[in-house]
C-alpha cells in the first residue's frame, strides 16, 4: 500500500526530533507545515520525502530548519499599551515590596527570542525603582529553546528599527550607539539571564512575581496550552502576575485560577485559593 503524504510529515518530525533532539510535536501541524513549506522551496524538494533526503546530504540544513521554526518578530515594547497598562501594577507591587521589606524582585520572560521582551521588562524595573534600582535583587530570567536567538539576546546588540516604540531620551539613557547599532546598557544586561529551555518538556521556574508569555502558546496545540498554562500557575506566587499575546486565550482549569486584570491586554493575576 502506498504510503500519503501525511505519513511522510510524521516521518519528517521524527526524524528531527531522532536527529536533533528538536521535537516538532509542541507546534500545531498547520504551522509546521506552512514552516517546512519555506525551507522546501529554497530547495526544490517537491515532498517531504525529498526534503528529508536534504537534510540526509546536507546536515547544516537543520539549524536553517530550526531557525525557520522558531523565529519571532519582536522589538522593543512590542504593543505599547501592554507595557503602559503594566507599568503602574509594577509600581503598585515594588511599593508593596517595600512596605514590607522584601527586596527581591523574579521575572520570567518565556519564549524571549533576542532579547527585546526581557531587556523591555528591565526598562520599566529601573523606571519603577528609580534610585533603588541598585538596592533591590532584581532578576529577570529570559528562556528560550533556540540558541541562536539566545547568543544575539546576550550580545545585547540591536538595529535602530528594534528600538522604534522607545522614546529618544529612553535610547540615551538606555544603550551606547555602536556604529549603526545600539548595545543596551550593562546596568539593565546584568539582571538578566539568557537560558535555553523547552517551555514543553521542562519544569517551570518558581517563586516567579511576573512571567511573561507574549505570542508563544498559539503555536501549541490546545492541549499543550493547557498545560503551559498550569506550569505559569505554579511558577507565580500568590497574586503574582502573567501576561499573555493579544491573540491568547486562558484555556483549562488555569481559566479559573486566573483572575482578569486587563481583558484587552491580556493581563492576569494568580488567585489567592483559601
Amino acid at each position: 500500500m502506498q504510503r500519503g503524504e501525511d505519513s511522510y510529515f510524521e516521518d519528517l518530525k521524527e526524524k528531527i526530533k531522532r536527529d536533533t533532539a528538536f521535537d516538532c510535536h509542541q507546534y500545531k501541524d498547520a504551522y509546521l507545515k506552512r514552516r517546512f513549506a519555506i525551507r522546501m522551496r529554497i530547495h526544490g524538494a517537491r515532498s517531504y520525502q525529498d526534503y528529508m533526503k536534504v537534510l540526509d546530504t546536507h546536515p547544516e540544513e537543520y539549524q536553517e530548519l530550526i531557525d525557520t521554526l522558531t523565529i519571532n518578530v519582536t522589538e522593543f515594547m512590542r504593543d505599547p499599551s501592554v507595557y503602559d497598562a503594566f507599568f503602574p501594577l509594577l509600581r503598585d507591587m515594588v511599593s508593596i515590596k517595600r512596605r514590607e521589606g522584601d527586596k527581591r524582585i523574579k521575572i520570567w520572560s518565556a519564549g524571549c527570542s533576542t532579547g527585546e521582551e526581557p531587556y523591555s521588562i528591565a526598562i520599566l524595573l529601573n523606571k519603577a525603582l528609580g534610585e533603588g534600582f541598585g538596592d533591590f535583587s532584581v532578576r529577570i530570567i529570559a528562556s528560550d529553546i533556540d540558541e541562536g536567538a539566545l547568543r544575539k539576546a546576550r550580545e545585547g546588540l540591536y538595529k535602530r528599527d528594534a528600538l522604534k516604540n522607545l522614546s529618544e531620551n529612553e535610547i540615551r539613557i538606555y544603550f551606547t550607539k555602536e556604529g549603526g547599532l545600539y548595545r543596551i546598557s550593562d546596568e539593565l544586561k546584568r539582571v538578566v539571564r539568557f537560558v535555553k529551555h523547552d517551555l514543553i518538556h521542562q519544569q517551570e521556574y518558581k517563586f516567579c512575581d511576573v512571567i511573561f508569555c507574549r505570542n508563544v502558546a498559539i503555536y501549541f496545540s490546545r492541549e499543550q496550552q493547557k498545560d503551559l498554562y498550569m506550569k505559569f500557575y505554579r511558577g507565580l506566587k500568590d497574586g503574582g502576575y502573567f501576561i499573555a499575546g493579544k491573540s491568547e486565550t486562558l484555556v483549562g482549569e488555569a481559566a479559573k485560577l486566573f483572575s482578569q486584570v486587563n481583558a484587552k491586554e491580556k493581563i492576569y493575576q494568580k488567585r489567592v485559593l483559601r
